[in-house]
């Protein structure tokens, strides 16, 4: 029994043995390459009919032992370097016009891959018959200078292209010079919105070339400028785009007078009505007894409304860069106004890099009743105004009344020449320093003027020294006509003005 089983436990591993080592039998069938197909088949469109070179072309694949993997692509080109491999079965394509062209027929081939990485070496293809379009380009008009700048003026354009951005080659501009100034200028990714800004030498007479910063962060062109900019002068800025078949769209342009800097101080006129050029000439006249002669913008349009003023339209629109960074190549601001309503209301953020250069300003503008919240105390040395009680309805100060330098009684500085009323008394903010008092009064209903009892400056400096607001007007406080000496202590000693 037991041999028995010996002998037929060997047949049983030689079979297996047997079984193992026999080879699989059958016909060997090889991978079949993949088929390829456009959804369209035939285009047959001429003249006004041909397509934008901008199109959507869509395709797809089948593979009747496996699957598809992929697509290879080329337009015109299709040698073997020229593929372009995508998992996509549609996308947006700008198909290539020949420079110098309006019209061309462009070949788009795709082929399919599998599974086993076979190609669909016939492929698909289709010929488009395509029309360029020219680009256009247009002033933003939010974006430009004003009438009259000095040493930056700042443009902003919208570029577009019914071909599609990636269509579009580059955008020039040109200042005064359209024949041999064109400049090619940069187009950030993916924008069709561009600002510089031209910034220039405009201390002398002579034609100049202007540096060239890119975007409200005001980043520098490395290498590229502008030639002919005339000071003194009417300038044209133009601007115009170019495709990739070389077609230039309109040209478009905008004028402005770059005035000349002779000066390091500035003196700002927003003094409004019949009495401007008349208040200004008596400022001008006692800075000049003081050696300065300053350069002058005029910002006396727009009414108030609603609390106040609109900021000028002699300002350029935009304030970050193109203003802040202006208002910062002089190193002194003297500011006139016959309301503190008016633009002066603006200077905390207009005047924000004037004053991180170290820059200085003098503010002549009387205070009247405004709310205790008005944001101009965020930018002025005031903590508060005066505050009227019981049947007291007006502030006023008399004829001859004198305004003391500091809190001292005795060295009278100036006399009120003439009636004032609704002059308000101010009271400084923490840190600053009063520069002079006066005396001031409060009519009554019945008719009665009463001494006023509280604080009564009338000139403070900031806790800075780099701000002095004088609350009255100045013209109306000139008794002993030694004003002049007056400004000398205050822009000459404490704000270190110069010529």
């Amino acid at each position: 029994m037991i041999l028995h089983k010996n002998i037929s436990f060997s047949l049983l591993a030689v079979a297996l043995i047997l079984s193992c080592n026999t080879a699989p039998t059958g016909e060997f069938i090889e991978n079949n390459s993949p088929n390829t197909f456009l959804t369209v088949k035939q285009i047959n469109r001429e003249g006004d009919f041909r397509l934008s070179s901008q199109i959507n072309i869509s395709w797809w694949g089948t593979d009747s032992d496996g699957y598809i993997v992929g697509y290879e692509y080329a337009i015109n080109d299709t040698s073997d370097n020229a593929w372009n491999f995508t998992e996509k079965t549609d996308s947006i394509f700008i198909l290539p016009i020949q420079e110098g062209l309006s019209e061309d027929n462009v070949l788009f081939k795709v082929r399919a891959i599998d599974d086993d990485g076979a190609i669909d070496e016939d492929g698909a293809r289709l010929v488009f018959p395509i029309v360029n379009t020219s680009p256009k380009v247009s002033l933003n008009q939010t974006e430009l200078p004003a009438d009259t700048m000095y040493s930056i003026a700042s443009f902003g354009w919208t570029i577009s292209d019914v071909d599609g951005l990636g269509n579009i080659n580059r955008t020039e501009v040109a200042v005064n010079d359209t024949v041999s100034g064109w400049v090619q200028i940069p187009i950030p990714d993916d924008e069709d919105r561009i600002f510089i800004s031209l910034e220039f030498d405009n201390t002398t007479l002579t034609t100049t070339d202007a540096k060239v910063y890119q975007g409200r962060s005001y980043t520098t062109l490395q290498g590229v400028s502008i030639p002919g900019i005339e000071i003194n002068s009417t300038n044209t800025f133009y601007v115009r785009t170019v495709d990739n078949a070389g077609a230039v769209s309109n040209v478009a342009s905008t004028s402005w007078y770059v005035k000349q800097k002779t000066s390091n101080t500035l003196f700002i006129n927003d003094y409004s009505g019949s009495s401007s050029n008349t208040t200004a000439a008596y400022h001008k006249t006692q800075l000049a007894t003081n050696g300065i002669t300053p350069d002058q913008w005029i910002i006396n349009d727009g009414e108030i409304a609603q609390g106040k003023v609109s900021l000028s339209e002699a300002f350029p629109a935009v304030i970050d860069p193109t203003l802040k960074k202006t208002l910062s190549t002089w190193d002194h601001i003297y500011w006139i106004s016959n309301d503190i309503n008016r633009n002066i209301t603006y200077a905390l953020d207009i005047a924000s890099e004037f004053f991180a250069n170290g820059g200085t300003m003098f503010i002549n503008i009387p205070m009247k009743d405004i709310s205790q919240n008005d944001e101009i105390f965020n930018f002025l040395p005031v903590d508060s105004i005066g505050v009227l009680s019981g049947l007291q309805r007006n502030f006023l100060l008399n004829i001859n009344t004198p305004v003391r330098y500091g809190d001292s009684n005795n060295t009278i500085e100036l006399l009120i020449d003439k009636r004032i009323v609704g002059n308000y008394p101010l009271k400084a903010s923490a840190g600053a320093t009063v520069l002079y008092t006066t005396d001031f009064k409060a009519t009554t209903l019945l008719g009665f003027n009463e001494d006023y009892i509280g604080d009564e400056a009338v000139a403070i400096e900031n806790n800075e020294q780099n701000v002095i607001y004088f609350s009255i007007d100045l013209k109306n406080v000139n008794g002993n006509n030694n004003i002049s000496e007056v400004l000398e202590e205050l822009l000459i000693n404490r704000l270190n003005f110069k010529q």
